[in-house]
């Protein structure tokens, strides 16, 4: 079926509704030649649409087929719309199209899977163009043939081919630990990687390392940590210790107390 088709390189298939119908649909129907078959030639409606895009000659978010459409009813001109595992679903209005006369119609439908009419909704859409004015009369007894050719144009509304029934949902990154085990990614907050001692005069921080290589944090740090809301027993300090500490003190030295509020009051 695949037909090798030569592009030239940056070549692009976007053609408009009116393009579509009078250039490809309308010469498809009266049997006349199209310079270059980019279009394939399918039963669409025996398929599901995850498994069109490898059937398309050309494509790489939107895919183009020529398909008939079968009646429903044998005495009526109603389509058949089942396909593959589910059943395409019309949903909008019907658009003419071409100007001032309209050639065709364009309709929009929706795949759904399962049966109807409780079938899942699908991220699969198709644009249906058909020729106007045409006579769909049963013409001929025993034949539940309604249109031997439209030109349908497939597409999935998020971007993406999924094989299988159901949409990817979107998870969130999980980070795979040596032993193999999952584990979800921890925020990490200033306030736990910086402690305070009581005779410190700026906050330390904390590494990985062993206990003597803790880091002084420079002055600009230690004032978005202060910004930072304290946390339960992050700074405790027993004020009536500091109060009768004297006689453990040298007549120079100040008090943690007094040394804190003297880091503070310096501008930074």
């Amino acid at each position: 079926m695949a037909t090798q088709l030569h592009l030239p390189p940056g070549f692009r298939f976007h053609p408009t509704d009116e393009e579509l119908v009078i250039h490809y649909l309308c010469r498809k129907c009266a049997s006349q030649q199209i310079s270059v078959p980019i279009v394939a030639e399918i039963d669409l409606y025996k398929y599901d649409p995850w498994n069109l895009p490898g059937k398309a000659l050309y494509g790489e978010k939107e895919w183009y087929f020529f398909t008939p459409r079968e009646r429903k009813y044998p005495n009526g001109s109603r389509p058949n719309r089942s396909a593959g595992t589910g059943y395409w679903k019309a949903t909008g209005a019907d658009k003419p199209v071409g100007k001032p006369k309209p050639v065709g119609i364009k309709k929009a439908l929706v795949f759904y899977s399962g049966k109807a009419p409780k079938g899942e909704k699908t991220n699969w859409i198709m644009h249906e163009y058909r020729l106007a004015d045409v006579d769909r009369s049963v013409r001929k007894k025993n034949t539940l043939r309604l249109d031997d050719w439209v030109l349908c144009r497939i597409y999935n509304k998020k971007g993406a081919v999924n094989i299988g029934r159901s949409e990817m949902e979107d998870k969130k990154p999980e980070i795979v630990t040596r032993g193999g085990g999952l584990q979800q990614p921890v925020a990490t907050k200033v306030a736990d990687l910086v402690y305070f001692e009581a005779s410190d005069s700026v906050p330390r921080l904390h590494t990985t390392d062993s206990s003597c290589s803790e880091q002084v944090v420079s002055a600009e740090f230690a004032s978005e940590v202060q910004s930072e809301p304290k946390r339960d027993n992050e700074f405790a300090y027993n004020y009536v210790d500091a109060t009768l500490g004297s006689q453990f003190q040298s007549g120079n030295q100040m008090s943690p107390l007094q040394d804190i509020f003297m880091y503070l009051s310096k501008p930074f």
